[in-house]
């Protein structure tokens, strides 16, 4: 597989703390936000390892270049969006990670499973991994695992990654976010979901962050 870690947002939500340096470079327990996304792909099977970048650019490929080796980077000039971000790099199936999680590494494990789901299920043309024990839902997950997108009855929360079918984007504009797109196969009935279990906690905000940070 493919994968994208998406580090190219400003980080409007986390406030002062973006202002000279990127979020996903900022320290949680001791270590950068985006090297727990490099932490749990280390034991998949991975072809390409793509970072995208705009705000903080050239700290971000410090930090990767001083660090790992065989990461590709995705600059982009102007900010694409999530879908634009996904195009502009999208020549496989690809695996998406936020690098807004403290992704464990036990979750390495769910994420090979629903990989697997995703081979062997070829009307899914999007494939989110979700968790239905939360204190915050944002989807609504149908019986037969289908999401209902936009979602109202939601009843699950999305874990911050997800599989996308190689070449589904390929009519989309290059400046675009990914919520359009799900509406879009959601209406298919292409877009499902994949129940996890374990806790990857999502710090996206100034609040949260300093909450977890320590």
């Amino acid at each position: 597989m493919d994968v994208l870690i998406l580090a190219a947002g400003l980080g409007t939500r986390m406030g002062d703390l973006t202002k000279d340096l990127p979020k996903p470079l900022l320290p949680v327990k001791g270590k950068p936000l985006i090297d727990y996304a490099f932490n749990l792909i280390e034991p998949l099977q991975t072809k390409n390892i793509f970072v995208n970048t705009h705000y903080h650019a050239d700290l971000i490929q410090l930090h990767i270049s001083k660090n790992y080796e065989n990461i590709k980077i995705s600059f982009e000039p102007e900010i694409l969006g999530t879908g634009g971000g996904i195009k502009k790099i999208h020549q496989n199936d690809l695996l998406v990670l936020n690098t807004d999680n403290l992704w464990q590494a036990q979750f390495a494990q769910e994420i090979k499973s629903a990989w697997d789901h995703f081979q062997n299920n070829l009307n899914i043309d999007n494939l989110l991994l979700t968790r239905s024990k939360s204190d915050f839902y944002d989807l609504e997950i149908l019986p037969n695992q289908s999401i209902q997108f936009p979602s109202n009855q939601c009843n699950a929360q999305f874990q911050g990654c997800h599989f996308i079918r190689q070449g589904v984007l390929e009519n989309y504009p290059d400046k675009f976010n990914i919520p359009s797109y799900w509406d879009k196969c959601s209406k298919e009935n292409k877009l499902f979901s994949f129940m996890t279990t374990t806790e990857n906690t999502h710090i996206g905000t100034k609040d949260l962050y300093l909450k977890y940070s320590n």
